[in-house]
C-alpha cells in the first residue's frame, strides 16, 4: 500500500472515530455536548464565520503569489511541480503546513515534491536541474510559516 493511500485511510478512520465520538456525546449529553466541542458556543462565532474562510483564502492567495515570484525556492517548487496549477500547489502546501510538528511538515512537503517529480515526464536531468528535496522542503516550510504569520 502506498504512503499516500495509507495516510488517506488513516485520516478516514480518524474521521469516522471522531464522528462516532460526537454522536455518542450528543446522545449522552444532548445539546450540552456543544460545549465539549466549541470554546465559544454562546459567542459571536456566527457573525465571524466568513473571517476564517477569508484567512484561508488569503493564505492560499499569498502562497500562490509567492510561487509566482523569482525567489529560488518558488522557482524550484515550480520546476518540481510541473503540470500542476499554482493554486493546486498552494492548497497542497496549506494542508502540509497544518501538521502539528515542524519535522512532519518538512517531510510532508518533501513527499509532495517527490510525488510531483515522479509524475513528470521521465526526461533526463542535467546537474543544473538536480535539487536536494529535503533542503528545498526545509526552506519552503520557513517561507510558508512567514506567509502564514502575515496572513493571520
Amino acid at each position: 500500500m502506498s504512503i499516500d493511500t495509507q495516510k488517506r485511510l488513516d485520516k478516514f478512520i480518524e474521521s469516522v472515530e471522531a464522528a462516532q465520538k460526537l454522536q455518542n456525546d450528543i446522545v449522552r449529553y444532548g445539546l450540552e455536548a456543544a460545549y465539549l466541542y466549541a470554546e465559544d458556543v454562546d459567542g459571536d462565532w456566527l457573525e465571524r464565520w466568513d473571517e476564517d474562510e477569508l484567512t484561508q483564502t488569503n493564505f492560499v492567495e499569498s502562497v500562490t503569489t509567492f510561487l509566482e515570484s523569482d525567489d529560488w525556492v518558488a522557482v524550484s517548487v515550480r520546476k518540481q511541480s510541473q503540470g500542476k496549477s499554482l493554486q493546486e500547489i498552494a492548497t497542497q502546501l496549506e494542508d502540509c503546513l497544518r501538521l502539528s510538528e515542524a519535522e512532519n511538515r518538512v517531510f510532508a512537503i518533501k513527499t509532495m515534491l517527490v510525488e510531483s517529480a515522479s509524475c513528470r515526464n521521465n526526461r533526463s536531468f542535467g546537474s543544473d536541474d538536480t535539487v536536494d528535496l529535503l533542503d528545498l522542503a526545509e526552506h519552503l516550510v520557513q517561507r510558508l510559516e512567514i506567509i502564514f504569520q502575515i496572513s493571520r
